[in-house]
């Protein structure tokens, strides 16, 4: 994981609703194309392999970045520290940066926590209706996305038990922003068993929909 802190002259610029599109901009330029268009599933579904989280708070942003690939996170990491981070027409030279190994003591199972979003869509409408993680259908999404996002990256079948159980949700959804519109999602804390491989990908690459827009990054609980 790389973990970016960032600060800037003044405080609370705003572009709190439009950091994710640029950091997620700022990402892409880095990188080989093949990790802007996604892996395909193959009901044509595309998955990517790497997540993110910001977070904004006076004149500081503080990111935290993983990727499946620890070759992209060197990427970024450098393009950091050579030109400074770049989002959009904002450039910010002040920062410092560090790369973690969050995967060396991870066992199953594991409790995670963050906000991940899953949703339906409106019949009328074709609307996104987000689901609370609490609900079945939540559940169901998010069990078969991660073993649909397994098969797009690993390309192969996920062959051993995967158990992802929440333990606690909280009551009040967050909204986020993404490219002019906005996304619900619900913090809570999970229980997941699976084999190694497994959690890594999710640890690395995060849960549910949204993935490089904000969203789905999870970080191990600590006891």
């Amino acid at each position: 994981m790389l973990v970016i802190d960032a600060k800037i002259p003044t405080r609370n610029l705003p572009i709190r609703r439009i950091l994710p599109k640029l950091f997620q901009s700022f990402v892409y330029t880095q990188l080989d194309p093949k990790e802007h268009e996604g892996y395909n599933y193959p009901n044509g579904k595309k998955f990517k392999s790497m997540n993110f989280k910001i977070a904004y708070v006076g004149n500081e942003i503080k990111i935290k970045y993983s990727a499946l690939d620890k070759e992209n996170e060197k990427s970024v990491a450098m393009a950091i520290l050579k030109e400074g981070l770049k989002l959009g027409e904002i450039h910010i030279a002040n920062t410092e940066i560090s790369l973690i190994d969050r995967t060396q003591k991870i066992t199953s199972p594991c409790k995670i926590k963050g906000f991940i979003a899953a949703a339906i869509k409106d019949g009328t409408s074709n609307k996104k209706i987000y689901l609370e993680p609490k609900t079945h259908k939540f559940q169901e999404i998010i069990h078969t996305h991660t073993l649909q996002k397994y098969w797009a990256l690993k390309g192969r079948e996920y062959s051993h038990e995967l158990r992802i159980e929440l333990l606690s949700q909280q009551p009040k959804p967050r909204i986020f922003h993404y490219n002019r519109g906005s996304i619900k999602a619900w913090h809570g804390v999970y229980e997941i068993e699976a084999d190694e491989e497994m959690l890594e990908m999710i640890l690395n690459t995060g849960i549910g929909a949204h993935a490089m827009q904000g969203l789905g990054f999870v970080e191990v609980l600590e006891l």
